[in-house]
């Protein structure tokens, strides 16, 4: 596997040494670390609305947008004026700080992109070379993300609606079944088509509609090459993900036994200042292995856009049957 084994070592060794990377992969890992697959393993559950839209259906499930909701809210307007312009403003605050994550998310993963690029190209690159490429490219890298995200939504709500209207129908679940092993292929693709086309508009500086047909043409070229690349990622996404479960766990021991020596010797708030340090290690942690592996995970897939782009990649698997044949 000398193909996929450089470009991974290359990845490893972009993500070691340039530490600077991780402050942008701390926000890009809330795109989500577990690949392609992610998209498999969040809709594998027996009712297709709950494994789809989760949140929404346990908010829906509240009432809030019901009309009783609306009226009580005019009525507390009327009645309590003060307190409810706090909570709207409270709420505008709330928006303010989701919009700012979703910038720096999207800043992050375009410098990401940027910078494992010029490293991989052995160009000057510093850390204010990923911001200033992160702000030229918000606006088309977002444009990306909401497309096919959208697109990937739309088409796993699609074959989801016969079985939210109708979960007693042996007919609908059918469908739901047949529809969901054609759905999530695509799915999966299209979050290939653009990875490709993120690294089109950052390093290439194409458009957004000329990126997605690049970046099609660029996976229908090499699908299976793409295919393999995601199972390898996943697999190596498992293993460090257990690694860290096994690490917290080593480490829970001698914080417990510290809380416990604390609790029976010194006092409460001892054992309370224990379990707040071993609360704020494990989180240090995650946030670091999260950030490192999402460097990781995206220099991988730029160092595999920039082999594909010299035409310079050949599957595992044909190269296993090309040998097979050669014997």
């Amino acid at each position: 596997m000398p193909f996929y084994r450089n470009i991974l070592k290359q990845a490893w060794q972009l993500t070691w040494r340039n530490k600077y990377l991780w402050w942008f992969g701390i926000f890009a890992a809330l795109l989500g670390n577990g690949g392609e697959f992610e998209i498999l393993f969040n809709n594998n559950g027996g009712n297709p609305g709950e494994s789809l839209f989760p949140a929404w259906q346990r908010i829906a499930s509240t009432g809030l947008f019901s009309g009783h909701t609306l009226t009580n809210i005019g009525n507390l307007f009327r009645q309590d004026t003060l307190n409810m312009i706090l909570v709207l403003v409270a709420c505008l605050i709330a928006l303010a700080i989701c919009l700012l994550a979703i910038w720096l998310v999207i800043v992050s993963q375009a410098a990401i992109v940027n910078n494992s690029s010029l490293i991989i190209k052995q160009k000057k690159h510093a850390l204010k070379d990923g911001f200033n490429s992160g702000m030229l490219n918000f606006w088309p890298v977002l444009a990306l993300n909401i497309i096919i995200k959208a697109a990937i939504y739309v088409l796993l709500a699609a074959i989801s609606l016969p079985v939210i209207f109708y979960q007693t129908s042996f007919s609908a679940k059918l469908f739901y079944i047949i529809a969901l092993v054609v759905a999530v292929p695509v799915a999966i693709i299209l979050s290939f088509i653009m990875k490709y086309a993120v690294a089109y508009v950052v390093i290439n500086k194409s458009k957004v509609a000329v990126a997605i047909k690049q970046g099609f043409q660029l996976f229908k070229e090499n699908w299976l090459i793409s295919f393999e690349m995601a199972i390898i990622l996943f697999f190596i996404n498992l293993l460090i993900g257990l690694v860290i479960v096994l690490a917290i766990l080593v480490l829970a021991v001698p914080f417990l036994f510290l809380g416990l020596i604390f609790y029976y010797s010194f006092s409460l708030v001892g054992s309370w200042l224990i379990a707040a340090l071993a609360f704020a290690s494990f989180l240090f942690i995650v946030v670091m292995a999260g950030a490192a592996l999402a460097v990781f995970q995206i220099s991988s897939w730029t160092g595999l856009f920039l082999e594909l782009e010299k035409k310079s990649g050949i599957s595992k698997l044909v190269r296993v049957v090309n040998n097979m044949v050669k014997a």
